[in-house]
């Protein structure tokens, strides 16, 4: 047994056993196999209990090391024998030039042994080579011996495996990259088989397309390089790959290709004496930041978005033939003009997409086909920019959500369902403008007659989906009439001069709503009076009183029916103040529950009736998946109701956009429980609530 020692400084050795992925490790092992003139390649993982990698054997039947050639290959680095000839035995070009190949094998394990198998002068011996990582600079080489079986080539055995590699692990995925990194050697050499654990690295049956393009790439004003970049198209899932290789093909680098090519599985190779000179200058290393680098992922950008255009314009007009034999495409005449061509070009875009990414779509019937491009059609010329929308969202559901969509189109009109999902959109906007009324800035400037009784008085639903405007700023002479209309008592109306309170006076009630009992006794009705105040104005016992005159007029005037109509007056603010936070509280009743009996009085706070409202939306909202942002209650504002709005008055902060005055500056509201019985906030801890929950629930 012999030593053989590496001439090197010890950390430029460790250096060279590191790689960007395990991949290239192998690789580097497999190119040593295929510059040896190997015909066949053996790639075996053996694994633990848990699945982890312990030990990996690469095998070959290539003409294998002789021993006279053991210090030459392992005693040195950059002087490989093979700079010395162009071609291997069998006519190859061959690959490892640098003697560097080698030691990536350390940086997947500790412990590397090589074992040779040689022809010479008629008999067959055998000699093994082993390395540690721990004393890398030098190799152990045992004695020669000699073998029956006159065979050659070179078994690698790596062991002390350090890492997961679950990339080495998962065989298909590995076997695919080699196939992609191998692709243009395989492709020149034909006949050369490697199996990767059980798996064919195969280079060549699944190729659908090969282009070469001859490209060149500008160094600098005076200095040009020619290149070739090949692209490979598969017919099989691939990780796409722009491959940086040296003049004869061999992958030195590799990254995303850059482009977007949708339906297309493919590899690329760009490759030029350029990247030979970037390599041995570790430029590579740099990405993109080198200039030359830099220029030569550009050129291949380039190139591929040349190569894919043309591709797909081969592909679609292939379709189209089809589709015109089928009589499903929708377009008869030739376009007249510059405008109908690309309507035209885009369909085709969109038709060849859907024909892609719809597997069933072929085995459809010609009436659904047809159906399909139709549609497609008059959303081009319709609105394109909505299309593409629709498109991208129904392709992306499962089988399953799609299988639930066509069931419901059964069930209903897709205008209908647009519809109900609009409006639940539009009612979470409205919560979060509204808060943003109230609670933030645009608070201090807010006008409730001008502002927001009208918006209100459109968005009537806040208080409950049963109720209807019924007088709007009218007096309680004006409010008593409709009152008679409603009832149908058209005698009375003449009697009605003299609505007064309870001091005489004229009053304005700022909404009275009304609704009429579905199924209870006919002629029987709710009146619902609604009495707003300012977010600036505190409730209290002067606004209190207010609407309880308002409640008790109607209660002591006989020509207010009892009888057949339930009274409630609702009094809302922003906060109460102490008086009207104890008249509100009550061992009997709900909070704010202040009169009972057929002529109700409830005070509310606007957070509780906005948290209210939120909650019978919450449930729609999180199958919706929506949530309101500061823009879209903005948004809603100005396209329902800017028009309560000057254009130096918009409910915006000071950037200009709607502010909610949380801490993210979503639209939220402000910290009360959001929760069935929210209605109740703000009672006093031990009391507990006899009565039915108030109206605006």
């Amino acid at each position: 047994m012999q030593r053989i020692s590496l001439h090197a400084a010890h950390d430029h050795i460790i250096g060279l056993t590191k790689f960007r992925t395990p991949i290239v490790a192998v690789e580097e092992l497999l190119w040593n196999s295929l510059d040896a003139d190997a015909e066949n390649v053996n790639v075996s993982l053996t694994l633990n209990h848990i699945g982890g990698l312990t030990r990996l054997v690469i095998a070959d039947d290539g003409h294998g090391l002789p021993l006279a050639k053991a210090e030459e290959s392992f005693g040195s680095i950059g002087g490989s024998p093979k700079l010395k000839m162009n071609e291997t035995p069998k006519g190859r070009r061959p690959h490892g030039k640098t003697g560097r190949g080698r030691l990536k094998a350390f940086g997947l394990g500790s412990t590397v042994r090589w074992e040779s198998h040689f022809l010479e002068n008629g008999k067959c011996q055998r000699f093994s080579i082993t390395g540690h990582r721990s004393t890398i600079d030098s190799f152990e080489i045992s004695d020669p011996v000699d073998v029956a079986e006159p065979r050659s080539g070179v078994t690698v055995e790596i062991t002390g495996i350090d890492g997961l590699f679950s990339s080495l692990v998962n065989s298909e995925y590995a076997a695919t990259e080699l196939a992609q990194r191998l692709a243009l050697y395989l492709n020149q050499y034909p006949g050369i088989e490697i199996i990767y654990d059980g798996v064919a690295v195969d280079a060549t049956t699944g190729q659908s397309h090969t282009a070469d393009y001859e490209v060149e790439v500008r160094v600098s004003p005076d200095e040009t390089h020619k290149a070739t970049l090949t692209v490979i198209e598969w017919d099989r899932t691939t990780n796409r790959a722009l491959y940086l290789c040296d003049r004869d093909g061999f992958a030195r680098d590799e990254r995303p290709p850059g482009i977007q090519a949708p339906g297309w599985d493919f590899t690329a190779y760009f490759k030029s004496e350029l990247v030979e000179k970037l390599d041995s200058e570790d430029a590579l290393a740099l990405d993109e930041l080198h200039p030359t680098v830099k220029a030569i992922v550009d050129v291949s950008k380039d190139a591929l978005r040349t190569h894919f255009r043309k591709r797909d314009s081969g592909r679609g007009a292939d379709l189209v033939r089809q589709w015109k034999a089928e009589r499903i495409y929708p377009y008869e005449n030739a376009p007249a003009d510059p405008v109908t061509t690309a309507e035209r070009e885009v369909f085709d875009v969109c038709a060849v997409n859907v024909h892609q990414y719809l597997p069933s779509f072929e085995n459809q019937d010609r009436a659904n086909k047809l159906l399909t491009f139709r549609l497609i059609k008059q959303g081009i010329e319709s609105n394109p920019t909505a299309l593409q929308t629709i498109l991208r969202e129904v392709l992306a559901l499962p089988a399953e959500k799609q299988d639930e969509f066509a069931k419901l189109l059964g069930k209903t009109k897709l205008s209908a369902i647009i519809n109900a999902a609009n409006i639940v959109v539009d009612r979470l906007d409205f919560l979060a403008s509204l808060h943003e009324l109230l609670f933030g800035e645009h608070h201090k400037t807010l006008n409730e007659p001008r502002q927001l009784h009208p918006i209100l008085a459109n968005e009537l639903w806040l208080f409950g989906e049963q109720y209807q405007l019924g007088v709007d700023e009218q007096s309680l002479k004006n409010t008593l009439l409709t009152h008679i209309k409603l009832l149908g008592r058209e005698e009375v109306v003449t009697d009605v001069a003299s609505v007064k309170d309870l001091d005489g006076r004229d009053r304005y009630l700022d909404l009275l709503l009304y609704r009429q009992f579905p199924t209870m006794r006919e002629g029987h009705f709710e009146h619902l009076v609604v009495e707003l105040k300012r977010p600036s104005i505190t409730l209290g016992k002067k606004e209190i009183g207010q609407i309880e005159e308002y409640a008790f007029a109607v209660n002591d005037d006989q020509r207010f029916d009892k009888e057949q109509t339930q009274w409630n007056f609702v009094l809302i603010g922003n906060d109460l103040d102490p008086f009207a936070t104890q008249k509100c509280s009550s061992d009997d009743r709900a909070f704010g529950h202040i009169k009972t009996g057929q002529v109700n009085i409830y005070v509310r706070k606007w957070a509780t009736v906005i948290a209210d409202a939120k909650w019978r939306y919450e449930f729609f909202r999180k199958q919706l998946e929506y949530q309101a942002t500061t823009d879209d209650a903005r948004a809603y504002l100005k396209d329902r109701h800017s028009k309560y709005f000057p254009e130096t008055d918009q409910p915006a902060g000071a950037n200009g956009s709607a502010q909610t005055g949380g801490a993210n500056g979503s639209a939220q509201p402000s910290p009360v429980s959001v929760h069935p019985k929210a209605a109740t906030a703000g009672k006093p801890k031990g009391r507990t609530s006899k009565r039915a929950k108030p109206p605006l629930a």
